[in-house]
């Protein structure tokens, strides 16, 4: 039978968020009585984190990935494994000093069983672990995980966890078991068979999922490869057009191939010749500078044999004018004038008045005609080069033009192998692989269709032992769906109006996603309501109010824990639940929870709650059985005495103490 943890007694040491009261420092200390426990406190004060600190206490650094994320519970591998990350960090992120010291205890029952169990809450490592007072390892998984297991009934750790999330605490991102259809015959499977069925069922569903899904593996695979094969084989029957398409352009590719050689070759030596003659004319132009230089002085040394010497002045005047076409005395430009004035030179004409040469005295004929002769010669030397540079110019215009062709002959050379070499390629793909390649495909296709063929075999053998196995089963689900039922009535209409009832029924849902539809055992709910007055199936929680979903599906966990356990009894976790209530449920929700908190079993009632001006806390303990704040006890803990107060916790204290003693004062007249 399976065992509920029953809390007795919570320390949280050393952890910045519960730094204990202001007299002792001593950190948060809590004692469960049987009923009701009630944690107080505002936003901010660590409420939600107090209840996470407590599951963590119970599941360690472990839990079922996903579990969270909602999808089907039978799809998934409930095993439990290692957190890491963020979830690991859950508590040493929230602190300063990232929880170095802070350790948690938490000692709780387990049937007859007394269990101790201390973590540190840096990264949730077990620090000791005993049971009835006997100390055992604290080897997290063969020792706590499997001794956990063995007390509480069930087969795996991994159902210990889905107990604590989908019955003991009621998280906020909690499944509704009452319309999940698969996570509810989880639950049933854990609560009401044997730990040795429980494990077959889990142990045989997972092996019809594990087959389901190497089926449609291997059928995928055998279809991709059945589409190649049927394309090779279409490529085989299409293939001797290709071979000739793909002969005659290799052929052509060689030709081309060939060509390019050379073209390469004759860009070579066009280059060559190209460099030659860019070579003469640079030479030429040389040779036609140094031509105009000699020239240049030629002309300034008859100019100066015109002149006598004590007209240095007038012949520097008139040298600048002729070589740089500048007159000195005005500034001006004058290329005319400079022009003329070498027409005159070389028509041994006087610079100044433009008279023959020969009339000026005998003495300086020799020296003149001298000059005159090396004029001539420049200026013939100038003109030979002027030639020699048009020719050359010429020539290196011929072996550009003829190196230019060349480039564009290769690269409309090189755009058509290119092209063609893309055609090939593309031909090459469409011829189908050698005979033998081909064959050995066929033969390992084949091969492939009879192991998919053993597998689907064994996938519907082991799926027909699981529905023989549901089959055995449900007689012992059925001894115990009349209690679940009246304890479902007797919480949910103490908070619904209609009338709401569980009806035991069958759904057919498919394990895997190949193969028959199997029928499982599920609770459905019946519920009248305005439009309805007799009772009708509500399929979904979209059906009913926000507030009756939150009761409803909290009612039918209340009853199947007690159903499961009459013995001994179990624990409730709910934070804050008064946050979907309206004023006129607020009490109705109270007397529900207050009916489990005060239940003849050893039932623990843990509540979190903001102090706010609303009835639900005044009314829970009135229905709890506490009226007043003396004997409300050891049953509080006062997040406001014990937690580290937020900046709205310190400036507003007066005006929660005063809120606090009116909900204290109001339970008194809750009833």
């Amino acid at each position: 039978m399976v065992r509920f943890p029953i809390f007795k007694s919570l320390s949280v040491k050393e952890y910045g968020l519960y730094p204990g009261t202001n007299a002792d420092r001593k950190g948060l200390e809590a004692t469960f009585q049987p009923g009701l426990t009630l944690v107080l406190g505002a936003n901010g004060l660590g409420k939600t984190t107090l209840v996470w600190i407590i599951y963590r206490l119970l599941s360690g650094p472990y839990d079922i990935p996903g579990l969270d994320t909602g999808g089907d519970l039978g799809t998934r591998r409930l095993k439990s494994t290692l957190l890491r990350g963020t979830r690991l960090k859950l508590f040493s992120n929230r602190v300063a000093d990232y929880a170095q010291n802070a350790v948690a205890h938490l000692s709780f029952g387990l049937g007859k069983h007394s269990i101790s169990v201390t973590r540190r809450l840096s990264d949730l490592s077990l620090l000791n672990f005993s049971v009835d007072n006997e100390e055992l390892s604290s080897d997290e998984i063969n020792s706590y995980q499997t001794k956990i297991a063995e007390m509480a009934g069930v087969w795996s750790f991994g159902d210990w966890i889905l107990l604590l999330r989908h019955l003991t605490f009621y998280f906020e991102d909690r499944r509704e078991l009452v319309w999940d259809a698969t996570a509810q015959r989880q639950i049933l499977r854990i609560l009401f068979l044997p730990a040795d069925s429980a494990r077959n069922w889990t142990e045989s569903e997972r092996r019809v999922l594990e087959l389901d899904s190497q089926t449609r593996n291997m059928g995928a695979v055998l279809r991709g490869r059945e589409r190649r094969l049927k394309k090779i084989e279409k490529m085989e029957d299409s293939s001797i057009d290709v071979h000739e398409e793909l002969k005659s352009l290799v052929e052509l590719q060689e030709v081309s191939e060939q060509q390019r050689n050379d073209f390469d070759e004759q860009a070579l030596e066009v280059d060559a010749e190209r460099r030659k003659e860019r070579l003469n004319f640079l030479k030429a132009e040389q040779d036609r500078e140094n031509a105009f230089r000699a020239l240049e002085k030629a002309k300034l040394m008859v100019l100066k044999e015109h002149f006598p010497s004590a007209s240095e002045t007038a012949a520097y005047l008139f040298a600048h004018l002729i070589t740089e076409s500048e007159c000195l005395v005005c500034g001006n430009d004058v290329p005319e004038v400079a022009s003329s004035l070498e027409s005159r030179i070389v028509k041994s004409q006087c610079i100044v008045c433009g008279s023959s040469i020969q009339t000026l005295t005998s003495e300086d004929s020799v020296t003149t005609d001298l000059s005159d002769e090396r004029l001539k010669i420049n200026m013939q030397r100038l003109a030979k080069a002027e030639r020699r540079v048009k020719d050359s110019g010429a020539q290196l215009r011929k072996a550009e033009a003829a190196y230019q062709e060349v480039q564009n002959s290769l690269h409309e050379l090189d755009t058509t192998i290119s092209r063609r070499r893309d055609r090939i390629e593309s031909l090459l793909q469409r011829l189908p692989p050698e005979e033998a390649e081909l064959h050995q495909q066929r033969k390992e296709l084949s091969s492939l269709h009879q192991s998919l063929e053993v597998l689907k075999r064994e996938l519907d053998s082991e799926r027909e032992k699981f529905v023989k196995f549901i089959s055995s089963v449900k007689d012992a689900l059925l001894r115990s769906p009349k209690q679940i039922q009246e304890n479902f009535e007797k919480y949910a209409q103490a908070f619904l109006v209609e009338e709401c009832s569980l009806v035991w029924s069958q759904r057919g849902e498919k394990v895997g996603q190949l193969g028959p539809v199997i029928e499982f055992p599920v609770f459905e709910m019946d519920m009248t309501s305005a439009s309805f007055h007799s009772p009708v199936r509500r399929s979904g929680p979209d059906q009913v109010s926000e507030s009756q979903r939150e009761f409803i599906d909290l009612a039918f966990r209340m009853a199947l824990m007690a159903a499961a356990d009459p013995e001994y009894g179990a624990t409730l976790v709910i934070d804050a639940p008064e946050s979907s209530l309206d004023a006129v449920f607020t009490h109705r929700a109270a007397e529900v929870l207050g009916r489990f908190a005060s239940s003849e079993q050893d039932n623990r009632l843990l509540v979190t709650s903001n102090l706010s001006d609303g009835k639900f806390v005044p009314q829970l303990l009135a229905e709890c059985g506490h009226d007043d704040l003396d004997d409300v006890g050891d049953r509080l803990i006062d997040l406001f005495e014990v937690a580290e107060p937020t900046a709205a916790v310190r400036s507003l204290i007066d005006e929660y103490k005063k809120a606090r003693e009116n909900a204290f004062a109001q339970s008194g007249h809750a009833k």
